[in-house]
């Protein structure tokens, strides 16, 4: 089954389910999938959070949200930058009443200043905070011998870091596959450097790449002291003294 046939009938099938609008999300309403690219699909209404099947030779992801939960998303800013671009690039497949037109019209309409004042800043200061454990956690590991513990620890702080930077210089991305490559192209320099060796790009060792990302976690922690109080400078400050121990 082709993919306009395929989203046509799952549309169908979640209003008969009560979905009071049904969308089309991702690459597939963009234009830009690829072979293995999921299908997504937004039903409005109550019904299972989410769920990924396979049907049609295709891989379905069906998520029902209701409309109160995407205008709440809008507004938050762990949400928002990647919520936003969805839904402004969203096919509307069945919408009888509107609601998923209004919501599209108010993604298409918003901006950074529609989350409430400070938000974005408070998000960021506390979440490269709540990081410092992972930096004791990946120190610890390494110092110890725990390769694998260390490579998950690496993990988290690679993924992460560039999320709450992303927030930090207030982009947006209509898919996360691009996150830390739009991340990259706005900071440059040092940050890209060490992302990429992080992520273990080149002929990097092990311990090159755990030494990378708290290189990466020094680079967002001085670009976020500005907006840290007391108490998460201090753990802040202190888990980037640690870092500097691998080196």
């Amino acid at each position: 089954m082709n993919p306009p046939e395929l989203v046509a009938d799952v549309a169908q099938e979640l209003v008969a389910q009560g979905a009071r609008a049904v969308v089309l999300m991702g690459s597939h309403a963009r234009s830009d999938a690829v072979a293995e690219s999921d299908i997504d699909i937004i039903a409005i209404g109550d019904g299972e959070p989410y769920r990924l099947e396979r049907r049609g030779g295709h891989l379905l992801s069906i998520s029902w949200v209701s409309d109160a939960a995407v205008r709440e998303s809008f507004r938050t800013p762990r949400d928002a930058p990647g919520v936003v671009p969805g839904w402004r690039s969203a096919r509307l497949l069945i919408d009888e009443v509107g609601i998923a037109a209004a919501l599209q019209e108010q993604a298409r309409a918003w901006s950074w200043d529609d989350i409430e004042t400070g938000a974005s800043d408070a998000y960021v200061a506390e979440e490269i905070t709540g990081l410092a454990e992972e930096v004791h956690k990946l120190v610890n590991l390494r110092t110890t011998g725990n390769l694998t513990g260390a490579a998950v620890q690496r993990a988290i702080l690679s993924f992460r870091l560039g999320a709450i930077m992303a927030i930090h210089l207030r982009l947006t991305f209509d898919t996360e596959n691009r996150l830390w490559n739009i991340v990259d192209e706005r900071l440059g320099g040092p940050w890209c450097s060490a992302q990429a060796r992080a992520f273990g790009l080149g002929d990097e060792s092990f311990d090159e790449t755990c030494r990378a990302v708290l290189e990466l976690y020094r680079l967002a922690a001085d670009a976020l002291r500005p907006l840290l109080d007391e108490r998460q400078l201090a753990v802040v400050r202190h888990a980037c003294d640690l870092s500097i121990q691998v080196v």
